[in-house]
């Protein structure tokens, strides 16, 4: 890596580390966060629960077959 772009990656580390643009974030966070709790709808909730139970279920076959 060229020292340029060494010193172009320290410095975005250093804005990310320091929070300087959290509010920017948060409120664009916050946004789709809203957005998708509005659509969530009774069969996104059987999907997603089905989905939890059978990934739990398929790790405890496997951790008891090897």
């Amino acid at each position: 890596m060229e020292s340029q772009e060494l010193q172009t990656a320290l410095a975005a580390a250093n804005v990310a580390l320091t929070g300087s643009r959290r509010r920017e974030t948060s409120s664009f966070a916050s946004i789709e966060l809203r957005a998708a709790e509005t659509k969530t709808g009774r069969w996104d909730v059987v999907l997603a629960t089905s989905l939890g139970f059978l990934t739990v279920l398929a790790v405890v076959v496997a951790f008891l077959v090897y």
